[in-house]
């Protein structure tokens, strides 16, 4: 019996020393760059009991993965996708099994380097379009900068961003954004995105929160104003698109596009001679801008028809009245006339510029220049 138990204690013994030539024979396999075999060894050799405990053979199979994705040897080309997570993986376990730090020094310095090659790798992943590879391998740079080196890998915090947005990880993504919007990484255009997701989630009130905090550290961007009085223009807020439009002209003053919304914003509210003003400046600024020529005829044009409308309450017998009245009317079609021509002269085709000069030249008398814009107007109908 005693025998037995010295021939098991011996099987075991040699197989042990079976299992520790495996670990040795992988790292003459990396040593001699036949990265295959030392592959097959090194993974046998974490997976059986009597090694997986040991420091060396976690220590050596980083090594032997990160050596894979740095061969330029097409021969190993199958074995790279995934090489550099198992490398930081093993240097991981490598170090918490390394008691007496004998390889710890070392691993350091082999991570710092696989932190900038995950960099590289997940631009390579990016442009081919797999973006949850390219996260994850962005992510690793930031994670190993951070817990190794205790620094805020910032450039790998915001590519891990953009590819988690294209991943569709929503939630990775705005939490980036909005770590690197308080560290004021990116300035002013982290903001902008991080407020663009928001509003793609259909979130405007954390969008315009994002914005109005980009705002108070950055003023003057013309950016995150529009942002914000587009998100005011389509929720319908008038008077909160009035005031963040008058900030982006201050910011901007030579943009007609702001004082063509400055004039709608002013006709809506009833500040007529603002929305006027407001017109002019967005023509005199872009003179071939269609519908600020066009609303300001049109404004003019149904001013006119409104006093034409009071004008025709007067009495028959106060002729006098009705004449001044005429007058002002007409005047005041007179007013919409260039506008409207103008329009019309910069989109031909446009139907309600055509129909809007109809009635304005059949209120000033004009039936010939009034007969061309009918036909003009049935030459569009269907079937013509």
């Amino acid at each position: 019996m005693k025998r037995l138990l010295i021939l098991s204690a011996l099987m075991i013994s040699v197989q042990a020393m079976g299992q520790k030539s495996a670990i040795q024979t992988a790292y003459n396999w990396l040593r001699y760059q036949e990265l295959d075999k030392a592959k097959e060894a090194i993974d046998g050799a974490v997976q059986n009991e009597t090694t997986r405990g040991v420091a060396k053979a976690w220590y050596y199979r980083g090594s032997i993965y990160q050596a894979i994705y740095e061969s330029t040897n097409e021969k190993f080309k199958p074995l790279k996708p995934g090489s550099l997570a198992e490398a930081r993986k093993s240097y991981d376990e490598a170090v918490v099994l390394d008691s007496k730090k004998e390889f710890t020094d070392d691993i350091t310095k082999r991570l710092e380097i696989l932190a900038s090659q995950s960099l590289n790798e997940g631009v390579d992943q990016f442009k081919a379009e797999n973006y949850r590879g390219a996260m994850q391998a962005f992510g690793m740079s930031a994670e190993i900068n951070q817990k190794l080196f205790n620094r805020v890998d910032t450039l790998g915090i915001y590519n891990r961003a953009l590819a988690a947005d294209k991943a569709g990880e929503t939630k990775v993504a705005l939490d980036d954004f909005t770590f690197l919007t308080s560290v004021n990484y990116g300035g002013a255009r982290m903001y902008s995105l991080l407020a663009n997701m928001h509003l793609d989630q259909k979130d405007t009130v954390s969008a315009l929160s994002v914005l109005t905090n980009g705002q108070e550290k950055y003023p003057d961007d013309r950016t995150l104003i529009t942002q914000a009085l587009n998100i005011y223009l389509s929720s319908g807020r008038d008077q909160e698109a009035y005031a963040k439009n008058e900030q982006a002209i201050a910011a901007s003053p030579t943009n007609a596009v702001l004082y063509y919304i400055k004039g709608n914003l002013a006709d809506k509210m009833g500040k007529k001679e603002e929305s006027v003003s407001a017109y002019k400046k967005a023509i005199e600024l872009k003179p071939d801008y269609f519908d600020a020529n066009y609303n300001l005829g049109a404004m003019f044009f149904n001013d006119g028809a409104e006093m034409a409308n009071q004008a025709n309450k007067i009495p028959t017998s106060k002729q006098a009245e009705y004449d001044a009245a005429k007058k002002k009317f007409d005047a005041k079609f007179q007013e919409a006339l260039p506008y409207l021509e103008k329009a019309h002269k910069l989109n031909p085709e446009d139907a309600g510029t055509m129909q809007s000069l109809r009635q304005l030249y059949t209120r000033l008398g004009d039936l010939t220049k009034a007969g061309e814009m009918k036909r003009k107007l049935e030459s569009q109908a269907p079937g013509k």
